[in-house]
């Protein structure tokens, strides 16, 4: 942070165009207001678990959201769900509290070149996701940016570029996740998946502290090889993903074609994880076959729900479309605004059913820091610059802070007597509280940089 006389800095020009969002707000209050930002956490008993920045990591406080993952980026059957309408119609009729954009990311192209993955079509793969974004801010809920790659290890530079832009833009918003590897596949291990995680979030970090999601090798079945070897973070906000396909996965024992270590179920592994204090979050998983084909097989979707509930998992289930696949959750005659449910839909249906209709803003969404006036110290904040006016000279402290009292900034330096501009270049997209010390003098005031 500057402190230059009165001279102006103009934030923006620090960035390319088009780097920030636009001031989105939420119009109603939905889960993202109760809970907070997500945030990795362990509990009394050191299991990793999920908790929102609002009542912090304690026992009793685990967050646990439920909601739909979206198809691939790659098909009208899939990106009619992929708008604003299509979000709102599934808060509205399903009562999801989480999203998931699946943007494909390699250089797919299943429709003869009308839609391509984003190695091919970045720009329009960007548009499908700020679109579902911008959606889910507006219906106060959470919001998965997913890297939908199983070769991400292969895309380690334009993946970081993809989410420098995502966190640059959204990364101030309590609403989005990162999620930076879909599926690893079967020939990718846990060594080459931290490398390339580790360079993802230090981009990622720049901009934002949100939750990140990593997957792991198989498919996400092996959160637990990430014991001991976990990926850096300087934030300490990493989930581990956990997948499966209740007709073909298990959750608990083992296989029993081995030792019961090498063959053990994926809800098992994924426990060995939580219980080494990793958090886990369940970002994908459909009611039929890993290959999305078949019934739903009903008595095991419900041992894997209890198993969700039992260890407070999130989850985001596979998939909100109408293709032809058993796990997909709508018909064909379903549209944006207007949802048919297949039989794996209905389930899932059920299964939200019990998420709450309505919420409660947390007191720290309304700013977690108490209000300060001095009559001899003022200030006021135009744009991006801080009009400063004291009686005195003195060494003053600026403090900034999110709207859920994090502190992003703090800086001192010598100011003089009458009127001073300070400029906070280093402050990113978001509504902040800043806070000026000088002296017995003590000031505050919100403002919103965009």
């Amino acid at each position: 942070m500057k402190f230059t006389g009165l001279a102006t800095f103009i934030i923006a020009a620090t960035f390319t165009a088009g780097a920030f969002a636009a001031d989105v707000t939420p119009t109603r209050v939905g889960p993202v207001s109760q809970y907070g930002q997500l945030m990795a956490g362990k509990n009394s008993s050191g299991k990793g678990q999920i908790y929102g920045s609002c009542e912090g990591v304690k026992d009793g406080a685990e967050v646990q959201v439920k909601g739909m993952s979206l198809y691939w980026s790659l098909m009208d059957e899939a990106l009619e769900f992929w708008s604003d309408e299509g979000i709102t119609t599934m808060v509205n009729d399903m009562k999801i509290q989480i999203v998931r954009a699946a943007m494909a990311a390699a250089n797919e192209d299943w429709t003869e070149g009308k839609y391509q993955g984003y190695e091919l079509a970045p720009d329009k793969q960007k548009e499908f996701v700020n679109r579902v974004v911008e959606a889910a801010i507006k219906n106060d809920i959470y919001v998965i940016i997913d890297w939908h790659s199983h070769t991400a290890t292969k895309q380690t530079e334009i993946s970081k570029a993809f989410f420098t832009e995502m966190a640059q833009k959204w990364g101030s918003y309590d609403h989005v996740i990162f999620e930076i590897f879909n599926e690893p596949q079967n020939d990718v291990n846990w060594k080459q998946v931290k490398d390339y995680a580790d360079q993802v979030v230090a981009a990622i970090r720049q901009y934002s502290d949100n939750l990140i999601i990593v997957g792991n090798p198989s498919w996400d079945q092996n959160p637990q090889q990430a014991i001991g070897n976990e990926v850096s973070d300087s934030k300490k906000n990493i989930a581990y993903a956990l997948h499966y396909y209740a007709n073909s996965h298990c959750w608990e024992g083992s296989y029993g074609w081995g030792d019961g270590t090498s063959d053990a179920c994926e809800g098992t592994k994924g426990l060995l994880a939580m219980n080494a204090g990793l958090s886990v979050f369940m970002s994908e998983w459909g009611t039929a076959k890993a290959d999305g084909k078949g019934t739903p097989d009903e008595n095991r979707n419900t041992k894997w729900q209890e198993y969700m509930d039992t260890h407070k998992l999130s989850w985001a289930n596979w998939s909100a479309s109408k293709i032809n696949e058993g796990t997909a959750a709508f018909t064909g005659n379903s549209n944006k605004t207007h949802l048919e449910y297949s039989t794996s839909g209905n389930l899932v249906k059920k299964y939200l059913s019990n998420n709450p209709t309505t919420y409660t803003a947390c007191k720290t969404n309304e700013v977690a820091i108490p209000m300060f006036r001095s009559q001899e110290f003022s200030m006021n904040v135009q744009g991006h610059t801080l009009q400063l006016n004291s009686a005195t000279s003195g060494n003053t402290k600026v403090e900034v802070f999110d709207m859920l009292g994090h502190a992003k900034l703090q800086k001192e330096a010598l100011l003089r007597s009458g009127s001073n501009a300070i400029s906070l270049e280093e402050i990113s997209m978001g509504n902040y509280v800043v806070r000026i010390r000088q002296g017995n003098n003590v000031t505050q005031a919100k403002f919103q940089v965009k």
